[in-house]
């Protein structure tokens, strides 16, 4: 399998599916990450929610996801009105963006180490 084939090409019956459901796609070749930073708070129900956001509406069933395999921050869309990770989900819609970007940072920035290193011994 690679990034390139993850549809059911050639299958008009499954023309949007993938071919592994949820989060089975993504960790077929990806290690699931450590829960920190937004991982944290976030359930790892499905990867594309974050990842893939849904951008815009179609005709047909299912919205239509961001392909940039990337989170779209609340900061993308105050600069390019695109729709971003976090407001498309139901429990952040009506926030206000320049907050939400704050406690996206104020989550996703690593504190620096405390104390002093301790020699291992051998």
């Amino acid at each position: 399998m690679s990034c390139h084939v993850v549809h059911q090409l050639g299958n008009p019956l499954f023309r949007s599916k993938t071919k592994l459901e949820g989060d089975q796609l993504c960790l077929s070749c990806h290690e699931q990450v450590a829960k920190v930073g937004s991982h944290s708070v976030h359930s790892f129900g499905n990867c594309a929610n974050c990842h893939m956001p849904r951008i815009a509406k179609s005709a047909e069933s299912g919205d239509i996801r961001s392909h940039v395999f990337t989170v779209l921050l609340p900061k993308d869309t105050i600069e390019t009105k695109v729709p971003n990770s976090c407001q498309t989900c139901h429990k952040h819609k009506d926030d206000d963006l320049h907050d939400l970007q704050q406690r996206w940072d104020a989550l996703t920035t690593r504190r620096a180490a405390v104390g002093e290193m301790i020699e291992a011994k051998q």
